[in-house]
């Protein structure tokens, strides 16, 4: 039997890196990085500020999408990509950033 993992990262700290990989897109917004088809254009990067893998929290970690794939839900990983929060429950896109990390939103 082998070791189940977990690796994890969120979305709040997440920077796109433009196309040429030199800098952070800015605005985020304007970044194009997806057919119509749902396939990336290219090979999208994305900096994490803080990621934990194989329980070990690693700062500034460049994830790599590779664009031969295709993306299944091409408007929420868009958005995850962009930086916007996304609710689990019914896959709303919150573009006005009132959500802040680790705040709780249910009363349970």
């Amino acid at each position: 039997m082998g070791d189940k993992f977990y690796n994890w990262a969120h979305i709040c700290e997440m920077r796109l890196l433009t196309e040429d990989y030199e800098d952070f897109a800015d605005p985020v917004e304007d970044e194009q990085f997806l057919k119509k088809t749902g396939q990336l254009k290219y090979e999208l990067q994305v900096q994490l500020d803080n990621y934990v893998d194989h329980a070990i929290t690693v700062q500034d970690e460049i994830i790599y999408f590779m664009k031969e794939g295709t993306v299944h839900q091409p408007e929420v990983f868009e958005m995850v990509c962009k930086g916007y929060n996304i609710d689990t429950s019914d896959f709303e896109i919150n573009t006005a950033h009132n959500i802040r990390f680790k705040e709780p939103n249910d009363n349970y």
